[in-house]
């Protein structure tokens, strides 16, 4: 009786451990997908969206190679490859940021003639992050995950993570066209497959950017005094962080209404800068008429 018990232990045991297994298997990259854009809402209703708008509060926080924290307005637009995004700050230090895609060529927006503050330059150097509907996530009409037979990635691979200590599914994605010694890695939540977080790092060697110190002269109280400018040669560390955060049900569509900017340098032989932007959406919209296709370029 004894040995008929331990042998029913040793097969449940057995079972348990293989059905943990197939319970704990990531999904394939194909899936994570599909699972993901039903996240945001069904085939039809996607198809239906031609463009997304939104308007927000913003504030951005500099923390290392800038100091100041301000407060202030934000825009999105995304009408097909086409994409804007508009941080305004009074203060005549950091007026503030633009990203613009019109489907032909990347601009940004300087905070004095002829100087980018440090995401800027990031978001220009690096423009094909914008160019394929990377940046914004699921706020762009080009999302490259709403059609990967169309996108084309390479190797995607799926792994179940920790970020922030929260478990995620992380995605590394490779686009079609190389995007050089950038990688880029997509997280998802494991139980609802919504988008909450995009990784964009590159390591370069003998790199001219910016880096050093320089103070700026005057400013309104409390506003920003020092950017991290300057030329400076050694291996450089970039992170550009994106995180989408108080889902919403928008229509027949599910949409972040908080999304963050976490923006990184680090490098051996210049100064580090770090801040965080973080926009709180008001309201979102769908296939707006009218859009001013001026949000899409940067005199």
């Amino acid at each position: 009786m004894k040995k008929k018990t331990v042998f029913l232990l040793v097969i449940c045991c057995i079972i348990v451990v293989q059905l943990t297994g197939v319970w704990a298997k990531d999904p394939s990259p194909e899936q994570l997908v599909a699972d993901h854009l039903k996240s945001i809402g069904a085939p039809t209703a996607l198809s239906q969206v031609k463009s997304i708008s939104f308007i927000g509060n913003s504030e951005v926080n500099f923390i290392l190679g800038m100091t100041g924290q301000l407060a202030g307005a934000a825009i999105l637009v995304s009408e097909g490859s086409n994409m804007g995004i508009l941080m305004r700050f009074q203060d005549i230090n950091y007026p503030g940021e633009h990203f613009a895609y019109d489907g032909r060529t990347v601009s940004v927006g300087t905070i004095k003639p002829g100087l980018r503050s440090p995401i800027a330059d990031f978001v220009y150097r690096y423009n094909k992050t914008i160019k394929n509907g990377m940046i914004g996530g699921v706020f762009s009409n080009a999302w490259p995950l709403l059609d990967i037979k169309d996108s084309k990635p390479r190797n995607m691979k799926v792994r179940s993570t920790k970020v922030e200590g929260v478990e995620l599914y992380e995605l590394e994605y490779r686009p079609r066209d190389d995007h050089g010694d950038m990688k880029i890695r997509l997280y998802f939540d494991k139980e609802t497959y919504r988008h909450v977080r995009t990784e964009f790092k590159v390591t370069t060697k003998d790199d001219v950017t910016t880096g050093s110190k320089t103070p700026f002269d005057g400013g309104s109280p409390g506003g920003v005094r020092d950017m991290a400018i300057g030329d400076v040669r050694g291996e450089s560390y970039y992170t550009l962080v994106e995180k989408f955060d108080d889902f919403r049900q928008v229509g027949e569509l599910t949409m972040p209404y908080s999304y963050t900017l976490d923006y990184m340098i680090d490098g051996t032989n210049q100064s580090g800068f770090i801040a965080k932007w973080k926009i709180d959406v008001q309201e979102i919209g769908f296939n707006t008429p009218g859009i001013d296709p001026k949000l899409f370029t940067v005199d």
